[in-house]
């Protein structure tokens, strides 16, 4: 048998006063109030160190339907945070091609910046491509 632990987080279980019990391996049923935008996972395995836990709201994809592939999603973001770590600030969780990236403020609004430039990027080379496309009629 395997000592691997599952990976995916069940929904947090809410008492009746309105906090969270999470079991962790190292520090038994912990009990907590989540922020309110806390969504569902506190923990990538199941059961999670305490300093494990995790606070995450909903993920909200950037999403795009082309004509060509339907819908697709381009990039995730989210808040997360580990209040029981020595990275206990709430960050901006955002999902990109070199993995999951946690960024303060600054990098937030850098990353933001970069997605509008290329937005302006992308609609100059649409522009283009009608451009192109109507001299292919020629």
């Amino acid at each position: 048998m395997s000592g691997d632990r599952p990976t995916v987080a069940p929904e947090p279980r809410r008492n009746a006063d309105g906090t969270t019990s999470v079991l962790t391996l190292d520090a038994g049923i912990v009990r907590m109030t989540c922020p309110t935008w806390c969504f569902v996972e506190h923990g990538y395995s199941v059961p999670p160190a305490k300093a494990e836990i995790t606070h995450r709201s909903e993920p909200v994809w950037a999403l795009a339907d082309t004509p060509e592939h339907g819908p697709t999603s381009l990039v995730e973001v989210g808040l997360v945070q580990w209040p029981y770590s020595d990275r206990d600030a709430v960050f901006l969780g955002v999902e990109t091609d070199d993995g999951f990236l946690e960024v303060g403020p600054t990098g937030a609004h850098r990353i933001a910046t970069a997605l509008r430039d290329q937005a302006h990027h992308i609609d100059l080379m649409a522009g283009h491509l009608v451009n192109l496309r109507a001299g292919e009629g020629q």
